[in-house]
């Protein structure tokens, strides 16, 4: 990495990301060393407690999103598609390696501090330690990774050094995330949101500086470490305010009886992070960086869609919880309903925008093929919001040991068709293997799913959309040039055919009624 000068004016004056970082650390260690003292009181009964810790990390994770794609549209102008690409395996690769050191013990140790508050000094110090000894046993791989990536997976030396670089980080997260998890137990998890949106404030503005002073992939990946031990760090002050002493406790037996509780936790992680992110690995291998930054780039956009069924899916997960046989079936069938007709929806908005939104996200290095391969990708998506409520609707019923095997046929069939599709098709296949997932996982699931609920309306759910989705896509097809004129035909079309074929009834209303607000059910029957 050579320092150089500063490359990003007049558009980016370099007194914008001083300015931004200013912020981030003022607002992040004053609020760690003073606590939020407003969140506090608001939060001071059951019910406001609950709405803090659920309104405030929503707010915050959409802040962040809305900041890293502002930072992805910078740098992928910035690093080009080569650049992109040799990004996109390292920030994978440290996603990996963090899913296994983390074990699955946030959930657990969240759960045994709202059990046992005593217990929550120790259990900070007992896991980050567990955490950092695993991330040794890891350090072999990873260099193994770094010796032999070049000849195996033909990573360049950005990459191999980001990768490097990344795995620093997964240090003081580590430390973060132990203390987040006390939070949690605690149920004051407004406190942190609000940290990571200043550490991610941080991050953005340390990465606005590598980039403008041509640092490039190995620099953002050094922004990573400058973010994370600075969370790190505001996390320790935040934590002694609530008067717990840290005890660095190294047992082997409570380490062993951590192990045996997390590690299904730790597979389940694993098997998700397989499951979404494997193709990245063979796209380098058998495709290569250019063709990665091309992928990753049409990803990024996709990547934003789970946000709508994981909120969606908790907000309707205890009423799922509460009901029995055919309250819950319905339930579930107006739910699913509603978010596979949302995912068609995005489907066919994404058909008739990818041009654009990739030419806002990345620029014209990106077209046409990023939005090729976004057209192909969204397809996933009303078949991944029917696969989300469909896991919730299960654990519901208590039948969650049913999810593993699922993810386990998923993720093996999307392995093999990564493995078979893209030496023989480009990272196109890996889109179209991205689909085809969701479709085995849904049939994976389908037979605990009926087990539990019983019959369900497939027929409803899945096949009376499809004319009206078939209708509004030729009109894209037709009208694709044009994108004014095909949004205003397609979607009313869309939603005419929707009503038409019976798929939207007046019962759909009523049984959604009580999930909505009183004032928009009254205005909703005004106007009907």
């Amino acid at each position: 990495m050579t320092l150089r000068a500063w490359q990003l004016d007049p558009l980016l004056p370099l007194w914008f990301p001083l300015a931004l970082l200013a912020v981030g650390l003022v607002g992040l260690f004053g609020l760690a060393a003073s606590g939020s003292v407003g969140l506090e009181r608001l939060a001071a009964n059951q019910a406001r407690r609950i709405l803090a810790n659920s309104a405030t990390p929503l707010v915050a994770q959409l802040l962040n999103r809305a900041v890293d794609l502002v930072f992805a549209a910078i740098a992928l102008r910035i690093l080009g598609v080569e650049g992109n690409g040799e990004y996109a395996i390292a920030s994978v690769t440290w996603l990996y390696l963090k899913t296994i050191t983390d074990f699955g013990l946030s959930i657990l140790v969240a759960r045994e501090v709202a059990r046992t508050p005593q217990r929550a000094g120790r259990l900070v110090g007992t896991t980050t330690l567990f955490r950092w000894a695993v991330l040794l046993c890891l350090l072999p791989l990873v260099g193994a990774l770094v010796t032999t990536g070049r000849d195996w997976l033909g990573l360049s030396p950005a990459s191999l050094t980001a990768i490097v670089i990344l795995v620093i980080s997964i240090v003081p997260a580590s430390y973060s995330e132990a203390i987040n998890s006390v939070f949690t137990g605690y149920e004051r998890m407004h406190l942190p949101a609000i940290l990571t949106i200043f550490t991610n404030l941080i991050r953005f503005a340390s990465g606005l500086l590598a980039l403008g002073y041509g640092l490039g992939v190995p620099g953002i990946a050094a922004a990573a470490v400058i973010a994370a031990t600075c969370n790190a760090t505001a996390f320790h002050l935040a934590i002694n305010r609530q008067a717990m002493r840290i005890e660095w406790v190294c047992s082997l037996d409570e380490w062993r009886s951590l192990a045996k509780s997390a590690w299904p936790l730790l597979l389940n992680g694993l098997l998700i992070t397989v499951f979404f992110r494997i193709d990245t690995f063979v796209i380098q291998a058998f495709d290569g960086t250019y063709s990665l930054g091309i992928y990753d780039a049409a990803y990024k956009l996709p990547n934003l869609v789970p946000l709508i069924p994981s909120y969606f899916v908790l907000a309707v997960f205890p009423l799922l919880s509460r009901q029995s046989g055919d309250d819950r079936r319905r339930s579930f069938e107006l739910g699913a309903k509603f978010l596979v007709l949302t995912g068609w929806l995005i489907v066919l908005v994404t058909l008739i925008g990818a041009p654009l939104f990739i030419r806002i996200l990345g620029g014209q290095a990106f077209l046409p093929e990023a939005a090729e391969t976004l057209r192909i990708l969204i397809w996933f998506t009303p078949l991944h919001f029917l696969n989300g409520i469909a896991q919730y609707a299960v654990i519901a019923a208590d039948r969650q040991r049913a999810i593993a095997p699922a993810y386990i046929a998923a993720t093996i069939f999307n392995l093999l068709g990564n493995l078979t599709g893209v030496p023989l098709f480009g990272y196109r296949a890996a889109a179209v293997v991205t689909v085809l997932t969701e479709i085995v996982l849904l049939l994976a699931l389908r037979r605990a799913l009926e087990e539990s609920l019983g019959p369900i309306a497939w027929k409803v759910l899945l096949w009376r959309p499809i004319p009206a989705v078939l209708s509004a896509s030729a009109i894209v097809w037709f009208a694709l040039e044009y994108l004014p004129l095909a949004m205003v035909l397609a979607l009313p079309s869309y939603f005419a055919l929707l009503w038409l074929t019976g798929t939207v009834t007046s019962r759909d209303v009523a049984l959604l009624q009580p999930l909505l607000p009183h004032r928009l059910v009254e205005r909703f029957r005004g106007y009907r």
